[in-house]
């Protein structure tokens, strides 16, 4: 079913504008859906262009914007996808078309979302003090409900702690997002166009020495440091989310060239899901020492 979604998407301009608006709106109501939109826009950016691709985005967004007037008169939520979700996917995927270099492209947008870190602290005295603010009214709703477990000190340090974090969990959000419809983008190119060569790409997947020493010592300072560098504290949810793309991609290499069954990722992307902060860390470690240990090139000598 999703193969004849792709396909059909890959017939006009009007059908992938048409299943990008509508996968958004879906989302509205499930989430998740909107990775599949941000793929379609990938898809569509790598295959035909940066020029087809925005020219496709304009036509989504006129489309998302009526549908949206019509059935809740809220056509601005049309300008919250294209800013939020699809220029973001579109520009990475521009990235990849022009440089062929998935790291390269990935460690761009990290480089990006550093950025938009570094600017709300430019714009924002104090982002946590800020976050803080925008959300002491859901903190008093949940205070009021009846099931709300939390004394109010318990509730003051939960929500203190979490404005402290919130600009890099955001953007890292933002980032994943990013990323994931990039890579569901080049797979389903692949799976059209080229089959197994997105496998082959993806397992290769190297970010380099620099980046995990970067990441090694933003880790290091962030955790001795505390809350007295705050910027380094919200920059490191984005270098994990990248990491963690690294660390995937030695999973699936070593599985490949260990001949492992497939039921060995399957746990791993369950695990993800039920244990996303543990699972989150050990896939990063994996993807920062195997700038050095490379664990891939150790197990294909093994599996020899």
């Amino acid at each position: 079913m999703l193969r004849g979604l792709v396909v059909f998407t890959m017939q006009g301009r009007w059908q992938s504008a048409i299943v990008i608006a509508v996968m958004s709106l879906m989302a509205l109501m499930l989430p998740p859906v909107s990775y599949l939109a941000s793929g379609i826009v990938a898809l569509c950016t790598l295959r035909a262009g940066p020029k087809e691709g925005i020219t496709v985005l304009f036509i989504a967004t006129a489309v998302f914007a009526s549908v949206a007037m019509l059935l809740m008169a809220q056509p601005l939520l049309a300008g919250i996808f294209l800013i939020s979700n699809w220029l973001p996917v579109y520009g990475i995927s521009s990235i990849l078309g022009y440089t062929r270099s998935l790291s390269m492209s990935l460690l761009v947008t990290t480089g990006i979302g550093v950025l938009l870190v570094v600017g709300a602290y430019i714009v924002l005295p104090s982002p946590a003090e800020w976050w803080l603010q925008m959300m002491e009214p859901m903190v008093k709703m949940l205070e009021a409900q009846p099931g709300w477990k939390l004394g109010q000190a318990e509730t003051q340090l939960f929500v203190t702690t979490l404005s402290s974090v919130m600009t890099g969990l955001l953007v890292a959000g933002l980032f994943a997002n990013i990323v994931l419809g990039l890579l569901l983008g080049r797979a389903w190119q692949a799976m059209l166009y080229s089959p197994m060569s997105f496998a082959e790409e993806f397992q290769q997947l190297r970010l380099g020495k620099m980046p995990a020493i970067v990441m090694m010592v933003t880790t290091a300072t962030a955790l001795l440091a505390g809350s007295s560098v705050p910027l380094l504290q919200d920059c490191l949810p984005i270098l994990i989310v990248l990491f963690v793309v690294q660390g995937l991609a030695v999973t699936h290499a070593i599985v490949r060239l260990q001949q492992r069954h497939k039921a060995w990722l399957i746990v791993m992307y369950v695990l993800l899901l039920i244990m996303t902060s543990q699972m989150a860390v050990l896939l990063a470690l994996i993807g920062v020492l195997e700038q050095w240990f490379n664990f891939r090139q150790g197990s294909l000598e093994q599996d020899e």
